[in-house]
């Protein structure tokens, strides 16, 4: 630990000291590290420029957390929609205040635990090594997690820990939120984004800091080292978990769909093949219906959306057969969404099955329908490479028959669109015939 000076009248407050006395603190390590003959100092480039700015040792109560941390803008959103007593501007209005501060402990706390930094503290022979960054006005910057994690260390056992008490710190110079926001990229996001940020954390912070600080896709692509179409794409897969939520009556549950990355990826980047609008909200409500469930999915979400929009037609096919949505009156909606004629009246039919999917008692039918299909499909494929694919292909569909008679023979069975299936199967097995027919001739 640098530093040898430690304060001897450390105020109450577990979350940060009032910002007078905190900034008063401050000036008074400053000066002391002046006329000081061991003066440490910490290198940061910030607005261009490379700094080396003074060391200082407090105790662990005087900061406090930066509300606009990136990995926790998820986690804020999820806290607000499970605490319905909470403040709603709690982690967007007054810094200064206890339950916001006290909140943000809580979810840094988590985070630690998650990334075993918590577990690695707990062990006695690792300390502090690198300081802690505030801002001029003592909020952290950098090492938001790490001051979490010593705090309520300290708090469990204050022998144990003593050496968590006080906490070696710089304070940045005075410099506007787009620094700020800048050198958090630099020192966190670049570095570690894929280990301690989770892909919606990033877009929520991506747009809180759009909406705060008017950034555009440029300046968040230039901010975090990535393309703009990257950012596009991250923000429309945003959107799109979002809708999902809302969808399900778990709005802002981010913690629901951090594990879904590859998924809402998938949608974003595959709907532009499916078609127009209507085959593309078609497209976009039967992929959340495989996102409902993902254990029914005989997959990985990703490459089954993949396979849906790989086979978007014949998997419509099979939907509209399920649900009945055949001929759709082509309504004030559709004038209004599409253009006219026949592409007019086939997005009409796109948009009445994508409603009759997201109905949420038509979900389980959709996803049975749409994971047959893809199984089905996938078996075809090895199918082709033996030579008794025709004979396979009967048996399996004799066996299916079979079943068909053996359960679906009762006074409860629905017998609507049985006749059409029937008359397919007539046309296929007529195709057999013919080339059976054929194949012996020309075997004789």
């Amino acid at each position: 630990m640098l530093g040898t000076h430690i304060p001897t009248n450390p105020k109450d407050s577990r979350f940060g000291w009032p910002k007078i006395e905190r900034l008063e603190e401050f000036k008074s390590k400053q000066e002391a590290w002046a006329s000081a003959s061991d003066r440490p100092t910490h290198r940061v480039v910030i607005q261009g420029q490379t700094k080396d700015i003074p060391i200082i040792r407090v105790h662990q109560n005087i900061p406090k957390y930066r509300l606009e941390n990136g990995r926790t803008a998820s986690a804020q959103v999820e806290y607000l929609a499970k605490n319905a007593s909470a403040r709603k501007d709690m982690f967007e209005g007054d810094s200064e205040l206890w339950d916001a501060q006290e909140a943000q402990h809580g979810l840094l706390l988590k985070l630690a635990e998650k990334s075993d930094l918590r577990k690695y503290f707990e062990n006695t022979s690792n300390r502090q090594v690198d300081p802690i960054l505030v801002d001029h006005l003592g909020f952290v910057v950098n090492g938001n997690r790490r001051l979490s994690t010593w705090r309520d260390l300290y708090d469990s056992d204050k022998v144990k820990y003593k050496h968590f008490e006080y906490v070696d710190l710089v304070v940045l110079p005075q410099v506007d939120n787009r620094a700020i926001d800048r050198l958090e990229a630099e020192l966190q996001i670049e570095k570690d984004i894929k280990a301690n940020y989770t892909w919606d954390a990033e877009a929520n912070m991506m747009l809180a800091k759009r909406e705060r600080e008017h950034y555009s896709d440029k300046d968040l692509a230039e901010l975090y080292g990535k393309k703009e179409p990257e950012v596009r794409d991250l923000l429309d897969m945003h959107d799109y978990a979002e809708e999902w939520l809302k969808s399900r009556g778990k709005e802002n549950m981010w913690s629901l769909v951090s594990g879904s990355e590859l998924a809402f990826k998938r949608i974003v980047t595959t709907r532009g093949k499916v078609g127009g609008t209507g085959r593309q909200q078609l497209f976009k409500e039967a992929a959340f219906a495989l996102i409902d469930n993902p254990e029914e999915v005989k997959d990985s979400l990703h490459d089954a959306i993949n396979g849906m929009a790989n086979n978007i037609e014949p998997i419509v096919e099979k939907l509209k057969a399920g649900f009945a949505v055949t001929e759709v009156a082509v309504d004030n909606e559709t004038d209004e969404l599409f253009g006219g004629g026949t592409k007019k009246a086939g997005e009409a039919s796109d948009l009445a099955l994508s409603k009759e999917i997201a109905k949420p008692e038509n979900a389980s039918k959709a996803r049975e329908i749409i994971v047959e299909f893809i199984e089905s499909e996938k078996q075809l494929k090895r199918d082709t490479k033996t030579a008794e694919k025709l004979l396979d292909s009967c048996s399996r569909a004799n066996a299916a028959l079979e079943d068909g008679i053996k359960l679906g023979f009762c006074a409860e069975t629905k017998i609507e669109g049985v006749e059409a299936q029937l008359a397919q199967l007539e046309v296929r097995i007529q195709k057999i015939r013919d080339f059976l027919e054929k194949s012996g001739n020309a075997s004789n």
